[in-house]
């Protein structure tokens, strides 16, 4: 029964090693760079200005990806032991696969829009 579950765990895996890398790495940047104080910086902070922001971007989209083929996977599973034993009602199963895909899909919209920092100059104040 439990012969179609070997090596799926590399998913899971795959999933939670992209994450903190993409964290570890636009703090490292960000700290490389001098954007950000390196003694607890707000994570927001860390991702704010390029290139970790692009970085930030980039990684945290491709995690979303992950995150969605895992929990796809994971309903797949799920799907299959229900046919040889009742393991989970299907309805809850198809609930946590929609609620799943939309934190994914949130995931992706946090990547994608990032904040923007505008410096306004004296000149543009007109302030001379």
């Amino acid at each position: 029964m439990l012969r179609f579950l070997k090596g799926m765990a590399f998913l899971p895996f795959l999933l939670v090693t992209w994450s903190s890398a993409a964290f570890i790495i636009s703090y490292v940047v960000a700290v490389l760079s001098r954007h950000v104080n390196p003694f607890l910086p707000y994570i927001s902070d860390t991702g704010a200005t390029p290139p970790e922001s692009g970085i930030f971007g980039f990684m945290i989209t491709f995690s979303a990806f992950l995150g969605a083929a895992t929990i796809y996977t994971r309903y797949k599973i799920i799907e299959k032991q229900n046919q040889t034993c009742y393991f989970s009602t299907p309805v809850f199963n198809l609930v946590s696969l929609v609620l799943g895909l939309v934190g994914c899909f949130g995931m992706g919209i946090v990547a994608s829009f990032q904040s923007i920092t505008l410096r306004i100059s004296a000149e543009t104040n007109g302030d001379r």
